[in-house]
């Protein structure tokens, strides 16, 4: 028998698998003027709790505008994705 154990990595408590949201960025390291570019990515589970204590939709509410839910939803997301990184530990060079 295997046990899979799914911890939220910003409030670290243990959840369900259909508790856990996967999010994943990505971002592009240019080096002075060249043109080689560097890309970094970044996975975190994040819990639906967490996320709609942020005000980030994880599932589309039923008897809703698609199209507003989806613009709500990426305003929410833009808002909140630097605070929600920081949250998760990623350390922003000043």
């Amino acid at each position: 028998m295997k046990t899979i154990t799914y911890i939220c990595d910003k409030c670290k408590q243990s959840k369900s698998e259909s508790d856990i949201v996967v999010i994943e960025t990505t971002y592009q390291i240019s080096r002075n003027s060249q043109a080689s570019r560097y890309t970094a990515r970044a996975k975190k589970d994040v819990c639906k709790q967490c996320l709609e204590s942020a005000g980030m939709l994880y599932e589309m509410p039923d008897n809703t505008d698609v199209n507003e839910a989806l613009k709500k939803s990426q305003k929410s997301f833009e808002d909140k994705l630097i605070d929600l990184l920081y949250d998760l530990g990623v350390q922003f060079q000043e």
